[in-house]
């Protein structure tokens, strides 16, 4: 349903303290979105979306980063066949070994013991390897038992806690038909992405002065008809004589 005083758009839906816009199916998709643009676009300032439940993704995902020159860039995430989570940090060997302590709470999300350890020395030695791996800790030493005071990098991965049986290129089938694609004329640019996304910030900020304006409106009160902010002194008895 479109409104003459709403954005353009086929589908406009707003609420205060309720979800705008619900899409609800028992055997199909909830929201389906095709645009030879953007499909689905989400703004908001906290979190543009919010996924209750596995994700697929059939493209690259990716980040859009901000560059010194005034440009955005696009960095692409790494994947892996299996879960994990990761972790970085520093340490320095004191007499060719080093005990090192893994993050708290990122032990908390990992299986217990179940990590891998990747060291880096950032000095000259004979080398380094990973001696003993425990639940919370892991030990570093220098190869050939030297006796070196240098610092080294190390990266850790291990496998997420959480999420169990998941298999190593597990086949995927999401079950639902996807309505076919509406031929489109041309494929999405950058520059029309740029568009869009002015169009609606441009309408957000029409809406919301409008809204501004109207509060403010209703706020007015007629002239004359305005209270006093003078506190009310009780009058002074005249004194007999």
């Amino acid at each position: 349903m479109h409104f003459s005083n709403q954005p353009r758009a086929g589908v406009y839906g707003r609420s205060i303290e309720t979800p705008g816009v619900i899409g609800e199916s028992d055997r199909h998709i909830g929201v389906f979105g095709d645009s030879s643009n953007v499909g689905v676009y989400g703004r908001s300032p906290y979190f543009a979306g919010v996924f209750e439940g596995n994700i697929l993704v059939t493209g690259a995902k990716s980040a859009v980063v901000p560059f010194p020159n005034g440009t955005r860039r696009v960095l692409y995430c790494m994947e892996s066949p299996e879960l994990w989570f990761e972790d970085f940090g520093t340490a320095k060997l004191k007499s060719g070994r080093a005990l090192v302590k893994l993050d708290a709470d990122f032990a908390k999300v990992i299986r217990s013991g179940d990590y891998r350890v990747f060291v880096t020395p950032e000095g000259d030695c004979r080398g380094l390897y990973v001696h003993r791996k425990r639940a919370n800790t892991f030990e570093v030493r220098e190869l050939g038992g030297g006796k070196s005071n240098i610092a080294f990098s190390y990266r850790i991965v291990g496998r997420r806690k959480d999420i169990k049986g998941r298999h190593r290129f597990a086949k995927i089938d999401s079950g639902l038909p996807v309505p076919p694609a509406v031929p489109r004329k041309s494929a999405p640019t950058v520059a029309g992405l740029r568009a869009l996304v002015a169009r609606v910030e441009k309408e957000a900020g029409e809406r919301n002065a409008k809204r501004a304006k109207k509060t403010r409106g209703s706020r007015v009160l007629p002239r004359g008809s305005r209270p006093s902010i003078r506190p009310q002194l009780p009058r002074a008895r005249a004194r007999k004589k």
